[in-house]
Parts: structure tokens; C-alpha cells; sequence
């Protein structure tokens, strides 16, 4: 900075208003120095930053393990997604494993005790989450990617996805590429992702006036189970000819039901994903999907951070979004 203030002939206050409050200065005055800190290709130190503020900016984001069967890459997806928005805020994203939520609690204390951090991202939540619980009632600034399931919707800071809202226009694809018999392959046990997936499929299917008796089932969130389930359906004898997944993982599994029986997927039964993973852009057919739109997801989760950062007490706000669907061969006959 104080190269940069001699090159121009200023002070290095002035630098500094260039740099964080621009206003301060007149337009000729903000142009030479800007100029001289391209010249010199001049950084922030944020370390230096850092300890001047007594504030790590950065936010702590747990990373989840991977686990076989499943196509995956929302969670990394969405993770590139924050990094770039936090890299605008002139923040960074501390990354930390935790194979339970236990230890994600275990490990938000250490690195919030040692000012490793001064926040946090918290992402696949569920019903009665203890790591919300914990948070709140120890007053540590958050932002949920998912809903607080089980917990006050409005007194938490969450970003999320409408998945009802997804599965309602899946349905309604299917329906206007002519099928009246749509299952649902869901997940097994309570899920608040799940249930409010399957919701809007119910939802859907009464608008229509579709029966729903006997079409829902659900597992695991694997691809032999979509398998599975969808093959058990269709050996009925009055079998579904469309599918509404509650993920692509379970959406391939039934494309492989599909090819086993000799259907034609697209034209004799349709599939629909959700997610929009990176299996669903490579698997043959491409899998109809819907995609979440995580750099907006990204960008509001930021937005929120600092806002309950710059106001310990403002209240909570909370978006929902919409899903986009994106149409491949698994609905389309080609």
C-alpha cells in the first residue's frame, strides 16, 4: 500500500478509501490510484487483514464423504459455487470432513473457539437437525442450504430449493407427453427433502386427476435401488409409464430397469431426475432432470452470512428458489 500511495503521490489512507470506499475520492484521484495498483499488481494481504480485524473471514463448510451407488455432485458443485461467491465478498471457505453430524458439531466448536472461522454453511439437513439446535442455542452465526426441518422456519437463516415445486412440473412434463401412470420412487424413512419431493408429485397427480394408489415406494438412494424398485413396478400387470425420482441416482438405477424389460426410454415409459448431476448430462439416454440453481443458492447463502454477521440481532430471512427442468431423452422419444 505504501508502495502504491508513493508511486501516486498520495497517502496511503487515500489507497485505502480506493480500495474500500471508493465514494470518498474524486473520480481523478480514484483513477490514478487504481491505475497504479494495476501497474504494480497490488493485493490485499488477508492474513495481515485478518489480524488487523480480529476477523478470519472465512466460513466454515463441512465436506461430506462420498459413498458408491450414487451419481452425487451437488454437494461439490454447490461448494465451487459458494467459494466464488465468497471470493466476492473477499471471504474464503474453510473445508472441514466430518463423516457424522456429531463430529460436525465436535469440529464447529474447535475451529469457532480458535477464530479459525466466523461462520458457517450448513448443508443437508434434516428433520430436528441437532447441529441447527446447536448453533442457535450457542448464538454462532449460520446460514442452512435446506430447510430447518422440525425446527421454526422463521427464526432461521436457510437458503433452499422448492422441491415440491420440482416434482409438480415432472409431473406435469410426463403428462404432456401423454402418460397418466407416473410412480414415484422416493426415499425410504422421514426425509424433509424427500417428503416435500414427494409432496409436490402428490400434489401434481391429483391436479390431474391421476390415481396415486400403489405408486409411491421408496429405498435407499442408490442406484440398485432405483433398479429394484422401478423393476418391481414394472412387472405389474398394469405397470406405471412414467417415473418421478426424488434424485438421479435413483432415476439411473430405473433407466437400467427399463432397458432390462425392453422398453423404450423416452418413448414407451418417461424418467425424471433430480439434481441435475453430472450423471444425468453422461448416462444413455440423457436423463431428464431438475437442475438446482446452486450459483443463486451460492450467492444468497453469502448474501445472508453477511448480513447476520454485519447484525448479530437483524432478523432471520430465509429464500426459497425454484428448480428448472431441463428436458433430455429419457422423456422425449427420439
Amino acid at each position: 500500500m505504501a508502495m502504491v500511495a508513493a508511486r501516486v503521490g498520495v497517502s496511503k489512507q487515500t489507497v485505502h478509501y480506493a480500495l474500500n470506499s471508493p465514494d470518498r475520492l474524486s473520480p481523478t484521484t480514484l483513477r490514478r490510484v487504481l491505475k497504479a495498483v494495476d501497474e504494480l499488481g497490488y493485493r490485499p494481504n488477508q492474513a495481515a487483514r485478518s489480524l488487523r480485524t480480529q476477523s478470519p473471514r472465512a466460513v466454515g463448510f463441512r465436506l461430506l464423504p462420498t459413498t458408491q451407488g450414487q451419481s452425487g455432485g451437488v454437494w461439490a458443485s454447490f461448494l465451487y459455487e459458494l467459494s466464488v461467491a465468497a471470493h466476492r465478498a473477499d471471504h474464503a471457505v474453510y473445508c472441514h470432513p466430518a463423516a457424522t453430524d456429531e463430529e460436525e458439531i465436535q469440529v464447529i466448536q474447535e475451529i469457532f473457539s480458535t477464530n479459525t472461522v466466523d461462520c458457517f454453511v450448513i448443508t443437508a439437513t434434516q428433520d430436528h437437525d441437532p447441529r441447527i439446535t446447536f448453533l442457535r442455542e450457542r448464538g454462532i452465526p449460520f446460514v442452512s442450504f435446506g430447510r430447518p426441518w422440525g425446527h421454526p422456519m422463521s427464526d432461521t437463516w436457510w437458503v433452499d430449493v422448492d422441491g415440491a415445486a420440482g416434482t409438480e412440473q415432472a409431473v406435469d412434463h410426463l403428462a404432456e407427453r401423454g402418460h397418466r401412470r407416473i410412480a414415484y420412487l422416493g426415499w425410504d424413512g422421514p426425509s424433509g427433502y424427500g417428503d416435500d419431493r414427494e409432496s409436490g408429485w402428490r400434489r401434481a397427480m391429483r391436479s390431474h386427476g391421476f390415481s396415486t394408489r400403489g405408486l409411491a415406494v421408496g429405498g435407499p438412494d442408490e442406484i440398485s435401488t432405483g433398479r429394484e424398485l422401478a423393476g418391481r413396478l414394472l412387472d405389474r400387470k398394469t405397470p406405471p409409464t412414467g417415473f418421478v425420482c426424488v434424485s438421479d441416482t435413483i432415476a439411473i438405477g430405473a433407466l437400467r430397469a427399463c432397458r432390462e424389460r425392453g422398453l423404450a426410454v423416452g418413448r414407451d415409459v418417461g424418467v425424471v431426475g433430480f439434481d441435475d448431476s453430472v450423471g444425468a448430462h453422461f448416462v444413455d439416454p440423457g436423463l431428464t432432470s431438475l437442475a438446482q440453481p446452486l450459483e443463486l443458492v451460492a450467492r444468497h447463502t453469502m448474501r445472508l452470512l453477511l448480513d447476520r454477521l454485519k447484525d448479530p440481532d437483524a432478523k432471520a430471512e430465509q429464500v426459497l428458489l425454484r428448480p428448472t427442468l431441463v428436458v433430455r431423452e429419457s422423456t422425449v422419444a427420439q
